[in-house]
């Protein structure tokens, strides 16, 4: 069996390939261990793909799997760790923001009998307004569920296979790998890496993109929100309840003929129905996914295979 498979989601990236490559292997040259690199992507707007194929020409240990189309980062690293053979499985980007040097820190860890072992950036090199959005998404998920969090964690992880063998099994169609190590409990640690800085190309996650992976992670592992709607109806219940009766109190106590509210009203009718559309949103979000993983559709199409795989 080979000692490492590096998994890696790769789209746009011809600028970075050659020298993500030439830093792997120098890594695993030095940590003298057998390895196979399993790159995942799918549709590209440059040479990436057909750089990929040269470079598997060149060192059959590079193999590609080709998707049918975009399915997200995590859904592409998933598709990965299908087709991996390692004794122990690395994640990790493609755009040097994650130093490949730093897997031999990785690996001799996982050694110490750990299943799991993820990295924790020195520092994150974003701009301010994607740290803020980061922390404040990290701060509700960890206040939500039973998942807690590093700010300056990411997919960049070591994994045995027992390890991988589990995450595999979750049915998730809106995956989380950092999510999901977490739910596993395998014996798990952290161990600081390096930030790098892309130097080429461009970022691939928009404010979108990280909007839509946030309520992904959200709402696939916590209920608590449906526990809030409850909390929050009971509370409206209560509130309409003692604004009735000291509406009572007033009329039969202390002869107030008050002109029935016009703006009273209105703003009660506004607010109960807010509360109903984001509760019914909310609950959508539940019964949709649900519905969606009883369909039993493929996480994933493969388009395409460039290697000898032996999974």
């Amino acid at each position: 069996m080979i000692d490492i498979s590096v998994v890696t989601a790769i789209k746009n990236e011809e600028e970075n390939i050659e020298e993500y490559l030439e830093r792997l292997y120098h890594t695993m040259r030095k940590l003298g261990v057998s390895y196979e690199v399993v790159f995942v992507t799918d549709i590209n707007d440059d040479r990436t793909y057909e750089v990929l194929k040269e470079k598997n020409h060149e060192d059959s240990r590079l193999k590609i799997v080709k998707l049918s189309r975009g399915y997200g980062q995590y859904t592409a690293i998933m598709a990965g760790l299908d087709h991996v053979s390692g004794n122990v499985i690395v994640t990790m980007d493609s755009d040097l923001q994650d130093y490949p040097e730093d897997i031999e820190g990785l690996y001799k860890k996982s050694q110490e009998g750990y299943d799991i072992v993820y990295g924790i950036k020195e520092k994150k090199d974003d701009s301010l307004l994607r740290n803020v959005l980061s922390r404040l998404y990290l701060l509700i998920l960890n206040s939500l569920s039973d998942i807690k969090l590093n700010h300056n964690t990411n997919i960049f992880r070591i994994m045995s296979r027992r390890a991988v063998r589990s995450i595999r099994s979750f049915p998730e169609h809106s995956p989380s790998l950092t999510g999901i190590s977490s739910l596993i409990g395998f014996p798990m640690t952290s161990l600081k890496v390096t930030s790098g800085t892309r130097k080429r190309g461009k970022t691939k996650y928009s404010c979108l993109s990280l909007f839509s992976l946030a309520f992904d992670t959200i709402f696939s592992f916590t209920v608590k929100p449906l526990r809030m709607i409850s909390l929050l109806g009971v509370s409206v219940s209560c509130l309409s309840l003692i604004y009735l009766v000291v509406d009572l109190v007033q009329a039969f106590f202390f002869d107030q003929n008050v002109v029935p509210g016009w703006p009273t009203v209105i703003s009660s009718i506004i607010f109960l129905g807010g509360v109903q559309l984001v509760s019914l949103g909310i609950i959508g979000e539940y019964v949709g996914r649900s519905y969606i993983e009883g369909k039993k559709r493929p996480l994933y199409i493969v388009e395409e295979k460039i290697g000898a795989f032996d999974v």
